[in-house]
């Protein structure tokens, strides 16, 4: 399994390669947090593509949520 695990992932490896391109775009830098709603749409934004139904919950009360910089989780569901 570990090999065929290995060749699925080298068969996608330019997607992979774009997908973590786009996302290291996102300023992110923790802390404070920002940028994390623009990266969590756009993540939810691809999974829907896929047919994904996608919800985004705030993380509220965990460390580092504020009203400036909120902690958004991205919830996705394949039924």
């Amino acid at each position: 399994m570990n090999e065929r695990l290995l060749k699925a992932i080298d068969s996608r490896r330019d997607a992979v390669v774009a997908l973590t391109t786009d996302l290291i775009r996102f300023p992110t830098i923790n802390p404070p947090g920002e940028a994390y709603g623009p990266c969590a749409e756009y993540i939810g934004a691809r999974l829907k593509k896929r047919g994904f139904e996608t919800e985004f919950i705030r993380a509220e009360g965990a460390p580092g949520d504020t009203d400036r910089y909120p902690r958004i989780n991205v919830v996705a569901r394949f039924d």
